[in-house]
């Protein structure tokens, strides 16, 4: 999901992190850790990107 501003972002990173996993729905199933993972990356990507800092991703990406 694409974030139209940081506000937005953080606000989902909160209400994720904050909420009972049992509430959420992937697919139907419990995310798994994984799942959580990849979902906070995501949109700390967009917060990086948001604010001119896409290097920080990019950076650490590339040395794996």
């Amino acid at each position: 999901m694409e974030y139209d501003n940081v506000r937005e972002a953080l606000g989902f990173l909160i209400d994720v992190n904050e909420g009972n996993r049992k509430d959420m729905d992937f697919n139907g199933e419990l995310p798994s850790f994984e799942d959580l993972q990849e979902t906070n990356r995501e949109a700390l990507y967009n917060v990086a990107d948001l604010l001119g800092m896409s290097d920080l991703y990019l950076e650490n990406s590339a040395s794996k």
